[in-house]
């Protein structure tokens, strides 16, 4: 059994402008029924949807049940305006708006609020991000704002100064969280907050071309390695692969990511304390 702790329903694992295309006048209710047909086949019993724009997630997590999944969704991420975000969410311009996505979140019953903090790798130069993200000092109000609605919020974050920054004002869960430093780690201790690494999601990148020659598999490394640290320090690590991303298979990414969370020294009975505090916690109002 598995708890597939980030994904995207609506994505196909191969080109996401194609899937945003498919559902842009309605969602295609029979690929979602084909999708989470073959998440339960693969054994899947929990989801937890990353967001889109298009009601994918609202459709699936209508009917997970039928499958035998219990489906979490924030319905739509948050991001702020010109920064990454665009193709799984709404944009907000400082903390009002911000603040008018949260209450547009409760009002369609989303189960916890996504904020985008940082931009994504460019997989051109080991370290390298793009998409721009959030100032630190912006941070603090954006999840006090969702944690005041009864949210709790996950966070896409990478770069150690923003992981150490949402860490510190309270996030509950670190999406990604490439190229973060020992203080990183301290802090996950610390804090008790989940790391949910998406290795798969990098790891569909080594070989593709286009990219800096050997960057993927440097970045997946150096995952592994600080993955390593956080296990021998009791941090909460839960599996999530990014189903549906560039590389990661929909419905069996999340096998993938078991596979390497154990080239990572990263142990089944730590993933499942993990995984269980994502579905305890990733839940309105608790």
């Amino acid at each position: 059994m598995y708890s597939e702790c980030h994904g995207h329903i609506f994505m196909d694992g191969r080109n996401y402008k194609e899937a945003m295309d498919l559902h842009r006048h309605g969602v295609v209710r029979q690929v979602i029924r084909d999708r989470l047909r073959a998440l339960a086949d693969n054994g899947v019993t929990y989801y937890r949807d990353g967001g889109d724009i298009l009601g994918a997630s609202e459709y699936a997590r209508g009917i997970a049940g039928e499958y035998g999944i219990e489906f979490r969704a924030c319905l739509f991420a948050t991001h702020k305006r010109g920064s990454y975000g665009g193709i799984v969410g709404r944009a907000f311009d400082g903390p009002g708006e911000f603040y008018g996505l949260v209450k547009k979140a409760k009002a369609e019953k989303a189960d916890f609020i996504k904020l985008m903090i940082s931009g994504i790798m460019d997989f051109q130069s080991f370290g390298g991000l793009m998409g721009g993200g959030l100032d630190p000092d912006e941070i603090p109000e954006l999840i006090r704002i969702a944690h005041g609605e009864g949210f709790r919020v996950m966070t896409h974050t990478n770069g150690a100064e923003r992981i150490k920054a949402a860490l510190e004002a309270g996030a509950d869960s670190i999406e990604h969280g490439y190229f973060g430093d020992d203080e990183c780690i301290r802090l996950f201790a610390e804090t008790g907050a989940l790391w949910v690494p998406t290795l798969a999601a990098t790891a569909g990148f080594i070989g593709r071309s286009g990219f800096g020659e050997g960057v993927a598999q440097a970045n997946v490394d150096d995952q592994k390695a600080k993955l390593a640290k956080a296990a021998a320090a009791g941090v909460l690590i839960a599996a999530g692969s990014d189903a549906g991303a560039f590389g990661v298979s929909p419905s069996a990414g999340i096998i993938t990511e078991h596979r390497l969370l154990a080239e990572a020294g990263v142990g089944e009975d730590l993933i499942a304390r993990g995984d269980a505090a994502v579905r305890e916690r990733f839940v309105y109002g608790l």
